[in-house]
């Protein structure tokens, strides 16, 4: 692949990226927020492709401050995603809501204030890891995607449901995040659809137990709400299991789109 392909992807992602921080800052809106996380997510899987390169400078550590500011969003969000949570369980524990809701203001006020640190850090960042870019072999593509999709495939073929099984969906979402800059120099099949139904699928149960977590605590304490949870937890696990049954060869087989896809 040329320099020039992976400094145009890398230019518009994190363009995108700064936009969406901005216009949190600007407006508050939690859509924003999320997006400049995603973004993060996005431009980190394209440096994790990076430095699986031996020769290559090693740029995620160049990618630190902005991590930095992602945990800072983290906190936000995630005050945001369990009110949300209590708001679709019906939880009765108006402190818990009311907890959440202060985490969250005072996170994104203390977040706000320090807008022109952030977007510095972001600045001397883009401009660090630009100038580091190097061309990444179309043969090292290929094998990187190989060796990550025969990892995951080991993982799955003896599945457990633990803190490796939501480590395993983050390298399914590094190849996902990939794909769009590399799709065109790949020489072995990479089945997106599948491995967006494994991710998902994934997601949703870490998400789930999550979800437990919190209504168990001392805080939610939702007895009636963790029992309905852990009820659709067996289901959750059952999708997995199912879904994952011989990975490398579902995630390496090509879809046939229909005709109205492909024109």
């Amino acid at each position: 692949m040329k320099k020039r392909e992976e400094i145009v992807y890398f230019d518009k992602e994190w363009k995108e990226m700064r936009t969406s921080l901005k216009s949190y800052l600007k407006k508050e809106e939690q859509a924003d927020l999320h997006r400049f996380r995603v973004q993060v997510k996005k431009i980190r899987a394209f440096l994790t492709l990076s430095d699986s390169t031996e020769h290559h400078p090693k740029l995620t550590k160049y990618f630190t401050p902005v991590k930095r500011v992602f945990k800072k969003a983290g906190e936000i969000r995630n005050a945001y995603i369990n009110q949300e949570l209590g708001k679709t369980h019906q939880i009765g524990n108006s402190s818990f809501m009311s907890n959440q809701y202060e985490l969250q203001r005072s996170a994104s006020k203390k977040f706000k204030s320090k807008k022109s640190e952030y977007l510095e850090k972001l600045k001397v960042a883009h401009k660090t890891i630009k100038g580091k870019i190097q061309s990444i072999s179309n043969v090292h593509i290929s094998l990187f995607y190989q060796n990550q999709l025969h990892q995951i495939a080991g993982y799955l073929n003896e599945l457990k449901f633990n803190d490796d099984l939501h480590a395993n969906r983050k390298q399914v979402k590094i190849l996902l995040y990939n794909h769009k800059l590399t799709h065109t120099t790949l020489n072995l099949s990479f089945n997106e659809p599948y491995m967006e139904q494994v991710q998902t699928a994934i997601g949703n149960w870490h998400d789930h137990i999550l979800a437990m977590e919190l209504f168990s605590n001392h805080q939610a304490n939702d007895k009636v709400i963790t029992a309905r949870l852990k009820k659709q937890h067996t289901k959750l696990k059952n999708q997995i299991t199912n879904l994952t049954k011989d990975f490398y060869n579902r995630a390496t087989t090509a879809v046939d789109l229909p005709v109205e896809q492909l024109s």
